[in-house]
This record gives C-alpha cells, structure tokens and sequence, in this order.
C-alpha cells in the first residue's frame, strides 16, 4: 500500500446514535391531536448533547469486489440525492472503487473504476482519490469533462516517490488518464527514498475549473516552525498550478496537523476545514493489539480543525482551531485512519452544516480488516453526558461508544467536548475487558481509545467531583459518591458539569 506516510444526518441508518441507554432528564408535556382526541402524552428526552454519532463498530458496507481486502482513503459527494464513494481497495495492487449510494435503490455495486497504467508513471500504484466536479478541458484528447479526479501514483514496488496524478470523466465511473503527473514532488531526487507527494484533497472556487488542490509532499524543507509536510496549490485549468503556498500545521491545543489529511471548504464563511490524523499509539509505552509494529500501522484518532481560507493561503504561521476528536472512545474500531469528508460536487461542506460528516477506514491492525464507514459531529452543545453502562466485562464508563450487551445505569455528569482554561483531558482506556478513565496520557501503560472529553482541574460552579472506583480489583467504574458505593476508592478524577 502507497499510502502510508508517517445539518445532514448521516446517509445510512448505522450512523444514528445508541439510543439504548434510557436516558431520562427532562420532560416536555405535548398535546397532540388524534382522531380530533386531545391527548397529552410525557414525552422523556435525552440532554443536549453535542459531539459525533459514531458508527458503533458497524462498517458502511462490505467491499463485496474484493471482501478480504483493505479499503481506505474515501472521497466522496453527495449530488442530486446521491452520494457517490471513491476509495482506495486492495486490487492486484493498490486499485479504485466505486460505488454510489440512492436512499430509494441502496447502494450500486463496488466495482474497480481506476488502475495502475501498465508502462506508464502510475504502473505500481493508483490510490487516494479526489473527485470534483466542474467544467474541464482535457489538453490530451481535445473533449470537455466534468469530473476530474486528483490521485497518487507510483511507478515502484516500495511506494516511494509518489506524485499526483489527474483523470476526467464525465459519468463518474469511466476515467480517461492524464498521460503525465501534474504534480510532481519539489525535491525529486528525496523523493527517491521517501513517499513523495500525494494525498490530494481537491475544492472548486468557480464552478468551472479554478481550483485549490491540498497535497501532502514529504520532500520540502524540513524543521521550520509553524509548518509541515501539507502545501495547497491553485490551478486555473485544473492541469497548470501555481507555485505551493505551505499551509500551517499548529493548532490552539498544541496538536499538529498532519499528512493524510482531508480539507472541505465553507464560501459562505471563507473558513476550511481538515480533518487530519494525530499520532498513534507508541506500542513501547502503551499496550497494542500487535506488540511487532510500533506504533501501530495506522493511527486511532483523528482531530477536525478550521481557520480561514485567506489566512491559511496567506502563507503565515497562523494556528488552527479545534472543533472536536474522533478516536476509538466514539467509534468502537480500534484504528480509525485515513477521513474524508462529506462534501458537495464542488467541495464544500457548506450545504451539511452545522453537522460535518466525516467517511474513514475503521479496523484492527491488519489492513484485511480495513472497511469505510463514517461519524458525524453535531454541534448541538459544548458538552457531552459522561454515562456508566453495566455488562459482560464489568462497568463502562464513557461519553462515546458502549459495546452491545451493556445496560445503562447511570449518568455521572457531562464533560466539555473541547479544551477549556482550567481542565483537563480524560482519557478513555481499555485493560482486557477493563474499561476505565484516566488523567494519564498513556493510560497508565494500557490501550488507549481516546479521550472521551475534558473536566474542571478544581471545583467550578456547575461542577461536582467525581471518582474513580474499582470493585473486586478488576472492575472499574466512576461514581459521584466519595464512598464509590462501597467499592474501592482510587481517588478523584477531577469535577464534571452538573
């Protein structure tokens, strides 16, 4: 695999939330009118709630081309009520699938729609979509298209020394080649030993063929501040670029912005957005499902960031600011890696919003394992409710995911979604079938799934303290009682919202 470089509702019902908690707060007397009968009915309702609806480990589909495969790296737009997907898919090598999605038909069958060139640049490996629409002039051939497709191509066994590449089209499945690369990496002869440059994300200015195209190149200047691997480059004819503009890669929360990295595009604010992988486990300090590979061979968290258009294009060390985390705790997968928006033909996530849906490869080491499925961030509140569940393997304590066969027991408070003066991170973690939270990063040398949200340091207004219990030595939970219940004591976790 290449790849590797170091509101809406969702579409599909298996993005709704896990409405198995019985959660009740609040009460909203309705009268409803039947059959000319006033009736009034109490209507229980779960809190406000902000954050993602996460996949409960569901895939969106199985790859039914190729269902041992590894999928990853989705581009995908909604038009017209149809939701088309591209993706990288396991092939003889590194190959594109298609597959479009009615909410009246389902889903179309996946099929292989872009390969490898026999002879040519691409002849190892054709991966990472990026599909646009607009009005495009193909200087090969003479014929007009209104699709075109940014991808990375490689020309060697290990994957070294990608560039980007470009198809047309004008039905979404049928793709006419490029005959060169129409980026290539800015030092070459680095681009030898490294991955090159690749991982576009493609936005539409005009409708037409003005476009902001965002690659990853890993043969630019190193170690300067405020910067990274990602630079963004304009085209006026979707084939010619100006030179790159380097785009920062430093967020408000001390996170980086990586590689591997998805942009959408909001005209009606000027703002974009990344969704972009933050680091993965460090298998010498925490506990990994495969020990031989560290850190593990994708990361488990992704990050959703913004900043205006004009200032990233800017070429100033401006700083990104949070919006949420994705991670292990929301999806149930214990990789989560490689996103891609939701976005329309023109790139922009604009008619989505509020809500920003996000499509990622969610697995377990082995890339057999790596199926597309999707999370989206609603932004109802700042806050999510921190609930206790009861099942097969003790308490579970989490504002994400709870496996099936927990029963809910209880809230403990809400936590903040993002960082805020005065609080810290808490960590959602996993010791076998041990669920429990954690102020330590590294979840005291066990498996991280992510932090499940932030809570006050000291005691605020609005704030209670809340703990962490054990009972019989291998079973962890949190209480609101200083007495955890009668179960063991660890000590305080810090002060949840009321």
């Amino acid at each position: 695999m290449s790849r590797s470089t170091g509101g809406h509702p969702a579409i599909y019902p298996g993005c709704e939330p896990n409405r198995g908690e019985g959660t009740i707060v609040t009460s909203k007397l309705l009268a409803l009118t039947l059959s000319g009968v006033a009736i009034a009915m109490v209507v229980l309702l779960p809190p406000a709630q902000g954050g993602w609806k996460g996949p409960e480990a569901q895939a969106l589909f199985v790859n039914e081309a190729n269902p041992k495969g590894y999928n990853y790296a989705p581009s995908v737009i909604t038009e017209n009520g149809q939701t088309d997907f591209w993706w990288c898919g396991q092939g003889k090598t590194d190959v594109i699938f298609h597959r479009s999605y009615n909410p009246e038909t389902g889903f179309s069958p996946a099929r292989i729609v872009f390969q490898p060139t026999p002879g040519s640049w691409n002849r190892h490996y054709v991966c990472d979509p990026s599909v646009i629409k607009g009005r495009f002039l193909n200087p090969a051939d003479g014929q007009r298209y209104s699709y075109a497709m940014y991808y990375s191509g490689a020309d060697n066994q290990p994957g070294n020394n990608n560039q980007t590449g470009l198809a047309f089209s004008n039905d979404k499945i049928s793709w006419v080649d490029y005959p060169t690369p129409v980026i290539a990496p800015l030092n070459p002869a680095v681009a030898q030993g490294n991955y090159g440059t690749g991982q576009p994300a493609t936005v539409n200015v005009d409708g037409r063929s003005s476009l902001y195209v965002f690659t990853t190149d890993l043969t630019g200047p190193q170690g300067i501040s405020g910067f990274g691997d990602l630079y963004v480059r304009h085209t006026a004819d979707g084939v010619h670029f100006e030179p790159p503009v380097r785009i920062p890669n430093v967020a408000t929360d001390g996170t980086t912005i990586n590689p591997n990295s998805d942009f959408g595009y909001d005209p009606s604010t000027g703002n974009v957005y990344v969704i972009t992988g933050l680091p993965g486990r460090n298998c010498q300090q925490v506990a990994c499902k495969d020990s031989t590979r560290n850190p593990d061979r994708e990361t488990y968290q992704m990050g959703l960031f913004t900043m205006p258009m004009k200032v990233l294009l800017s070429g100033s060390p401006a700083r990104w600011s949070p919006l949420g985390y994705l991670n292990s705790d929301v999806t149930g997968f214990y990789l989560n890696h490689s996103p891609g928006f939701q976005r329309d033909p023109s790139g922009t996530i604009t008619p989505f919003l509020p809500n920003v849906t996000v499509f990622f490869s969610g697995g377990d080491p082995y890339p057999g394992t790596w199926r597309i499925t999707s999370a989206t961030q609603t932004s109802t509140s700042d806050r999510a409710p921190l609930k206790r569940s009861r099942g097969p393997g003790g308490h579970w304590v989490t504002t994400g995911y709870v496996a099936p066969g927990y029963t809910f027991e209880a809230h403990v408070g809400s936590l903040f979604l993002l960082p805020k003066p005065g609080t810290s991170k808490l960590m959602s973690c996993v010791a076998g079938a041990d669920h429990f939270l954690s102020r330590d990063a590294t979840c005291e040398g066990q498996t991280p799934l992510g932090q499940t949200g932030y809570l006050y340091d000291t005691h605020q207004p609005g704030s209670h303290a809340i703990f962490r219990c054990n009972a019989g030595g291998h079973d962890h939970f949190v209480s609101a009682d200083a007495g955890c219940e009668g179960q063991s004591t660890e000590g305080v976790l810090g002060y949840a919202l009321d």
